[in-house]
């Protein structure tokens, strides 16, 4: 029985609002042994067959103004198949070539060129099917000119547009696998705007569900849009409608996370991927992981990517990744991990460097074990690596913190000489640098006079250097010549430094004396007359404290300091002016001065 007709009236639309009827095409009087075929289409088969087309390259003269005289026709991609000729490079399939192939393994062939993306391929057997065997376009054809598109070399978005405007003129209505295909080449060339408009046609207007493949390469289509939020909320959307997520899909959302540095997604990822079972996760995967994240210093990620690979000897990282994993460790205060990555460098015979030490001791500092820290300090001579100031910073920086550290940090060194430990200056240095920077010149002093009881080298330079500053800082003169006499005594050499805060200590009149009866600035141009002959210059601004304190006893030397300020490179503008300004001695000085900087 022939069913009725189907009333399209207004209760349809508003039952089904997204119910479009397609377009009513003109039918053209019968003409016997005859096929019809697009206007454009036949365009493109009247197109001489030794020329060769590309997708892209789309007809000058369909861009040009009719008004310039140009003839205007427009430009359609089934037309613009730009059908390929044969003889421009497709000419073989699986060996045979393809004008010797039957019609049914010709669109046998199609599906698997298009599929693969075969752009050449598609267009040559078209041209065989459509030009040569005269058959009619038909919906297969499009799908197959679609699917072409997927190639990263010639596919283009534009000649998809196309083929979709030319579909909708001659009403072929999109089914379920077009749209599939537009996907597939959304996610090759990634447009938001055109993606949300297939996604709204598919699911909202024409109904359709989207296959698992179809998740797949929308997806793909965003990560590649780096539209990362939303392509985390489809796979969380794939996973609760129980869609099995492919492997490679996890591993390119997790390589673009690392390069985003996304590291607490790309955790929720692996673990998720490793507890639902899977187990072949590559190994590149894990390489990047533990690269990225030690290059970042995310401390979770890279523990995870080093206890699941490193440990388990299925990954051994090169030296380069091992002193960011040791970087990563020491800023966490991570001292198993740390000690882990010197597990795996001395397995190498890798030589180790101050700076491998350095982060080692910061990771047990951080990490409160200051014990551990000193011994490591203590171990370095034994290994070939003297330890220097630079090594202690971080124990400096935890001592400094708290009052009690450097008496807890003294203690623990003469433990660990009493346990025939060779303690290292530098060790010592750093406590009392510690006590100055808390303004305790007393306790400093006390733990330099009993160097000698933990440290068989005896004080350095580092050492008196440091008292000096806390000399400067409490004005304390009268202890300051007493250290340059032991300094004398030891035969412990001067540096500039040295030379400097002595300069500085004489500077600071002492409690007891008149600022404006002091001549102790008399002793820091000494230091400064005998600095020069070494051929050292002070710090620019000891120079200017000198200069200042000239000026306020009307010393005419001020001038001539200023002038060497300025034979060594330093900028003398701004002191000129205050001195200038604020001069107190004899004209006559600041006159020649002044005739001297005109000359």
């Amino acid at each position: 029985m022939q069913p009725g007709k189907q009333a399209i009236d207004g209760l349809w639309h508003c039952l089904c609002p997204s119910f479009a009827v397609p377009p009513l095409i003109k039918s053209l009087p019968f003409q016997p042994y005859t096929r019809r075929i697009p206007r454009l289409w036949l365009e493109a088969l009247q197109r001489p067959a030794h020329r060769s087309y590309i997708g892209r390259n789309f007809s000058r003269s369909a861009l040009e103004d009719p008004s310039q005289g140009a003839p205007a026709r427009r430009v359609s991609n089934i037309s613009s198949i730009h059908i390929r000729s044969s003889t421009s490079g497709a000419t073989q399939w699986n060996g045979r070539p393809i004008h010797e192939l039957t019609d049914r393994d010709a669109h046998e062939a199609l599906r698997k060129a298009s599929t693969s993306g075969n752009y050449e391929m598609v267009h040559a057997l078209l041209d065989l099917l459509l030009r040569e065997r005269q058959e009619a376009p038909s919906s297969p054809s499009y799908l197959a000119l679609i699917l072409a598109n997927t190639s990263p070399l010639y596919g283009s978005l534009t000649e998809v547009s196309k083929l979709l405007h030319e579909m909708e003129e001659l009403g072929i209505v999109l089914d379920s696998a077009m749209y599939h295909a537009v996907l597939k080449v959304l996610a090759i060339h990634p447009s938001y705007t055109f993606r949300s408009k297939m996604l709204h046609e598919l699911l909202h207007q024409r109904w359709f569900t989207l296959s698992s493949d179809g998740w797949h390469d929308l997806v793909v289509g965003l990560i590649k849009d780096r539209q990362i939020e939303i392509a985390l909320d489809r796979l969380e959307q794939m996973q609760g409608e129980g869609i099995r997520i492919q492997p490679w899909l996890h591993d390119m959302l997790v390589y673009n996370l690392c390069e985003a540095e996304e590291f607490d997604e790309v955790l929720k990822i692996m673990r998720w991927r490793i507890s639902s079972g899977e187990m072949m996760i590559s190994a590149s995967l894990w390489y990047s992981l533990l690269d990225t994240a030690s290059r970042a210093l995310h401390h979770e990620a890279t523990l995870y990517a080093w206890r699941k690979r490193v440990e388990t000897g299925y990954l051994n990282p090169p030296s380069g990744i091992c002193t960011n994993v040791l970087a990563t460790a020491s800023r966490h205060g991570d001292f198993k991990l740390a000690t882990d990555v010197f597990r795996v460098l001395g397995n190498r015979s890798h030589s180790f460097q101050h700076h491998h030490y350095e982060a080692l001791i910061e990771a047990y500092v951080n990490g409160s074990d200051l014990k551990a820290a000193l011994t490591i300090l203590c171990v370095m001579p034994s290994s070939g690596v003297s330890p220097t100031e630079a090594t202690t910073r971080a124990v400096y920086m935890y001592l400094r913190q708290e009052s009690s550290r450097p008496q807890e940090a003294f203690a623990i060194l003469q433990e660990l000489k009493e346990s025939k430990r060779e303690v290292p200056t530098p060790a010592v240095n750093s406590i009392i640098e510690a006590c100055i920077h808390q303004n305790d010149l007393f306790r400093a002093v006390e733990h330099y006079k009993n160097l000698h009881t933990v440290c068989s080298a005896g004080p350095t330079i580092a050492t008196f250097n440091t008292l000096l500053r806390g000399c400067s800082q409490c004005a304390r003169k009268d202890l300051a010549m007493f250290l340059a006499s032991e300094m004398l005594a030891l035969n412990v050499a001067p540096d500039a430094l040295t030379y400097d805060r002595l300069i500085l200590v004489c500077l600071e009149p002492e409690p007891s004396d008149d600022r404006n009866t002091d001549t102790g600035y008399e002793d820091a141009l000494r230091y400064f007359a005998e600095m020069k002959t070494v051929g050292w210059f002070p710090r620019q601004g000891t120079v200017l404290a000198m200069v200042k304190r000239c000026c306020e006893v009307g010393d005419d030397r001020a001038w001539e300091l200023l002038s060497e300020m300025e034979s060594n490179g330093m900028e003398v503008q701004r002191a000129e002016k205050w001195l200038e300004k604020n001069w107190r001695g004899c004209e006559e000085a600041k006159t020649g001065w002044m005739v001297a900087k005109r000359a």
